[in-house]
């Protein structure tokens, strides 16, 4: 029997039909799994930015025991035999020098090419010497390179101005002290091959000083052949130097099997929606993630000040209806940059960690408490009068100074002055000016006192 040769138009439809929705599947699966590997690049990219910083910092800011050592001899390198060695224990480590009026006089260990350095001016015109010469006009220590050392190898450099006093001037520049680290091994701690590992590829790059273009620091993106138009690229900053750390998929869409797989066959449905639902889950939960760590402080893990600004007017409203008094009190720690001059950074942000928990301790479960910014912090509190609220903030004031801050072989007592004000006409801007202005006083009284502005 011969046909019609006529196309159904059911037929046609549900072809199209089928069409429709297994590209409407393949999208969402597609774009869920993009979406997923871009929060895992993110969490990956933030996760480095800190490693980075912490190892390369903690390496370099052993410039300080340099500082300390040339300080304490009045200006007068004494001891530095025994002392570089210890400074020095790193394989990371090539050299620690330093160079009274920025001519290096002593440099450990001398050998693997480091005699060669005996004599050089950082203060001249050589090539990478602009590190040194802008850590001395900035007074603070000062990442440089990474740049081909005079021993022919690449390394990266932290610089630090030395100041003494003399009997003619105060604070005088007294050269610099400098620890040269071996590059890349100085990055060997921040298990960047986890970038590698885990199907990406990352580069390391910052704008060379001496030549103003970019420089290429670390990477695995010489051997990817796929196009980056999908990358991630974030700011890493390591002291006072600014790198950038650029990541992207190192597959593209289409050589996943699964893909492949949807388009020339398709999944059962089943399978389809646990796909997808999974993949909404997955998104979900690093969402949750991400938004955790942008309400928190990273240092202290209490609430930082953009979140507390944002979820305290909520609390005030409530008290509000309830016709109950609240506060705002605003503390830091008293010359909190002389522990960071005399110890060291690390110190002073284990003292900052330790000032939280010691507050955390004492108030209530419902009291909101963040990091203001550098050694400030902010507490709101209610349904405390008055003379109950100043007992509370004498018993954080007196947790702070009372026992003393230990770490390591390291013993200090430190203070903290408090301002309180109350939340009148549940006002959060205006109370915040007041604590703030009543902190003022305490600082003007002679610090380590509590102020509660109305007293003022």
């Amino acid at each position: 029997m011969k046909k019609s040769g006529k196309l159904s138009i059911l037929a046609v439809l549900s072809f199209f039909g089928s069409i429709a929705l297994c590209s409407f599947i393949i999208t969402i699966t597609i774009t869920n799994r993009e979406n997923i590997q871009k929060l895992h690049m993110e969490q990956l990219i933030l996760e480095k930015t800190l490693r980075i910083n912490e190892v390369v910092s903690k390496l370099l800011y052993r410039t300080n025991s340099l500082a300390t050592m040339v300080i304490q001899g009045n200006g007068v390198v004494q001891n530095f035999e025994i002392i570089a060695p210890t400074i020095a224990n790193d394989p990371s480590i090539l050299n620690v020098l330093v160079a009274p009026d920025g001519i290096v006089s002593h440099v450990y260990p001398m050998r693997y090419g480091n005699e060669a350095i005996m004599g050089w001016n950082f203060f001249d015109a050589n090539p990478g010497n602009l590190e040194a010469i802008a850590a001395m006009e900035s007074g603070a220590i000062l990442l440089g390179g990474p740049f081909r050392s005079a021993q022919g190898s690449d390394v990266i450099v932290g610089r630090l101005p030395v100041f003494i006093d003399t009997p003619d001037e105060k604070q005088k520049l007294w050269g610099l002290v400098s620890v040269t680290l071996k590059f890349p091994q100085a990055l060997d701690d921040a298990d960047l091959d986890i970038f590698t590992n885990q199907g990406f590829a990352y580069e390391l790059w910052r704008m060379n000083p001496d030549t103003n273009e970019k420089q290429v620091i670390a990477g695995n993106y010489l051997h990817v052949k796929a196009a980056n138009t999908r990358y991630i690229e974030k700011q890493v900053p390591v002291l006072n130097a600014q790198w950038n750390l650029k990541v992207w998929p190192i597959r593209l869409w289409y050589s996943y099997p699964e893909n492949m797989a949807l388009l020339f066959g398709g999944l059962l449905i089943s399978l389809l929606v646990f796909f997808v639902m999974q993949n909404n889950f997955e998104l979900k939960y690093m969402g949750i993630v991400l938004e955790n760590m942008v309400k928190t402080d990273n240092m202290t893990g209490i609430f930082n000040r953009r979140h507390f600004m944002e979820i305290a007017p909520v609390n005030i409203d409530r008290e509000r209806r309830l016709n109950a008094k609240c506060y705002i009190i605003i503390f830091d720690l008293d010359r909190f940059k002389n522990v960071n001059d005399t110890y060291g950074h690390v110190v002073g942000d284990n003292v900052l960690i330790e000032a939280a928990t010691r507050v955390k301790a004492i108030i209530r479960p419902y009291d909101l408490f963040a990091r203001y910014g550098g050694e400030e912090f902010i507490i709101y509190a209610s349904h405390l009068d008055k003379s109950s609220m100043f007992e509370l903030t004498e018993r954080l004031r007196l947790s702070l100074c009372d026992k003393k801050f230990e770490y390591n072989e390291i013993s200090f007592t430190i203070s903290a002055s408090f301002g309180i004000a109350s939340i009148d006409d549940y006002d959060l801007k205006n109370a915040v000016i007041n604590a703030d202005k009543a902190l003022y006083k305490a600082k003007e009284d002679g610090r380590n006192k509590t102020v509660f502005w109305e007293n003022t």
